[in-house]
């Protein structure tokens, strides 16, 4: 399967954003256990590749595992050589779509606006991200499909358990979940059984 398969059968991807790193893998390890085998690792830490080395390493292929908020080719290039398997921007930069197509790995960008879209795709993107979805609301996306009406899109920003269900249904692929998984109170006890937990809620409510 290409990425847009793996995003559309895993519906989820858990948006890991600079979590301390001596907790970071048990929070990978508590999202596999409840079902979310999407990852994306952001790059805004500046352990963001050793984090998704670490990750590749213990989980292997198990996950689909990915690189988020790339700004440079030296972020992507240290992510591809770390293990990500695929790129996930807040933007869209033509020079980062230039580099992801020559590398052969899937690029998804951040877009919002209907030109936007229609840019991203002349770019060759074969997904893109809706970001900020709490902005726009499901309505939004369903709305960009008509004209757009085989636009695949993953929605992230302020995607939670009581609204991701209504932007699968608005049309998106998948969603980008990110601290409702792991809240900081979830994170300063060490609980990890109750982010499998919220992992499994999630999953339920996606995958039906």
């Amino acid at each position: 399967m290409n990425v847009v398969e793996m995003l559309q059968e895993e519906k989820v991807v858990a948006v890991l954003r600079r979590l301390p790193s001596e907790t970071f893998l048990d929070v990978v390890r508590a999202l596999a256990e409840g079902g979310v085998r999407a990852i994306e690792v952001t790059m805004d830490a500046p352990d963001g590749a050793e984090l998704i080395r670490r990750t590749r390493e213990v989980l292997g292929d198990r996950v689909l595992l990915g690189a988020g908020t790339v700004f440079t080719r030296e972020q992507m290039q240290a992510a591809k050589e770390a293990g990500a398997t695929f790129f996930v921007s807040p933007h869209l930069d033509s020079d980062l779509m230039h580099a992801a197509r020559e590398w052969g790995v899937p690029m998804v960008p951040g877009v919002l606006t209907p030109t936007e879209v229609a840019a991203a795709l002349r770019l060759g993107a074969e997904a893109v991200k809706i970001f900020p979805g709490s902005l726009v609301g499901p309505g939004y996306l369903r709305d960009l499909r008509g004209p757009f009406k085989d636009l695949k899109a993953m929605v992230t920003g302020g995607v939670n358990e009581d609204n991701a269900r209504a932007f699968l249904d608005a049309g998106a692929v998948a969603v980008g979940v990110g601290s409702s998984l792991f809240p900081r109170t979830d994170l300063e006890a060490r609980d990890f059984a109750s982010i499998t937990k919220r992992a499994e809620r999630l999953v339920r409510a996606v995958r039906g």
